[in-house]
């Protein structure tokens, strides 16, 4: 069912001379009167949008959380169907999904670029809403506003946002994909251990397998046994910052961070998942040199979109 509290806004963009221009203007300062004499007038029209993007807000029925769903969509064929990338913490990481898959013309396959978050623009109130969403198990120590409601979150894409964006936009089912950093990154692989039929790719950058005393990996047993007896066909990518591991030599550091580090969870996960059923479970690990968890964003959604997204294969009339 398509929840029916999906509503349209103009999605937009502010940028630093529109917001120079709103302060002049705010001070009575007329921003033209800077320029050189006889320089062309620069006239503020208003804030940047991009035509390709649509945003829409709605209240799930499942938890009762407020969504923003911000979606990008490339140019409709007659007759053709679209894979569909989920984002999420999207108030972050959309703008820079929707615009790899969208000016990487031909570099990539076109795709929906589904973002998910939040109607605020308030960082805390983003961090404690996504402390909630994206966690597995309560968890006060780290999160004393709330904490273990992914299960559910997970229910809200699944049940809301799939359909809405389905009936909307030319979906190709088969082909759902999934992506999220840190939190979000264990978000997406408490999907693929739980339901690992409801997406085709899995996407997990910088993931925090260590929240809860790596709850996560109590589902990974059974995961496992899914892939050897089963029928599951589907892609997963594990990624982290080469500098998101310590370093140092301090021993008791060095000891907790190979049980609770992103490093080692990630990349011990990637090796022991690549093992049960690499004919049906296509794993790809990467460690991106000199990246820590701040900066390792773009080059982890760039390499992830590449790994999902691969471009289809020319025509023979037109390869060299």
């Amino acid at each position: 069912m398509i929840p029916s509290k999906f509503y349209p806004l103009a999605f937009a963009r502010s940028s630093l001379p529109a917001l120079a221009a709103v302060f002049l203007s705010a001070t009575g300062i007329a921003a033209d009167k800077t320029m050189p004499a006889g320089a062309s007038a620069f006239t503020e029209t208003g804030a940047v949008t991009v035509s390709r993007e649509r945003q829409f807000e709605f209240t799930s029925g499942i938890n009762g959380v407020p969504y923003r769903v911000m979606i990008s969509a490339p140019k409709m064929e007659e007759g053709k169907r679209y894979p569909v990338l989920f984002v999420l913490d999207g108030y972050w990481y959309f703008r820079i999904a929707s615009d790899i898959v969208t000016w990487g013309s031909g570099s990539f396959e076109p795709a929906i670029v589904v973002g998910i978050g939040y109607p605020t623009e308030d960082r805390a109130e983003i961090s404690r809403r996504r402390a909630v969403d994206l966690t597995i198990v309560e968890e006060k120590k780290y999160f004393p506003n709330g904490s273990g409601g992914c299960d559910a979150f997970l229910r809200v894409i699944e049940e809301e946002v799939k359909p809405f964006v389905t009936a909307r936009y030319a979906v190709d089912p088969s082909r759902y994909m999934l992506f999220g950093k840190s939190l979000g990154g264990l978000a997406v692989l408490r999907a693929l251990f739980k339901n690992p039929e409801r997406y085709s790719t899995y996407l997990s950058s910088s993931p925090s397998i260590w929240q809860g005393d790596r709850a996560l990996l109590e589902g990974e047993a059974a995961f496992t046994e899914k892939v050897r007896g089963g029928s599951l066909t589907l892609r997963l990518m594990l990624s982290v910052g080469s500098d998101e591991e310590y370093k140092g030599t301090n021993p008791q550091k060095k000891a907790d961070d190979e049980i609770n580090g992103m490093v080692p969870n990630a990349k011990g996960l990637a090796e022991r998942l690549s093992k049960p059923g690499p004919d049906k479970v296509a794993v790809r690990f990467a460690s991106f040199a000199d990246e820590n968890h701040s900066t390792v964003s773009p080059i982890a959604i760039a390499r992830a979109i590449a790994f999902a997204l691969p471009p289809p294969p020319k025509p023979k009339s037109q390869k060299k």
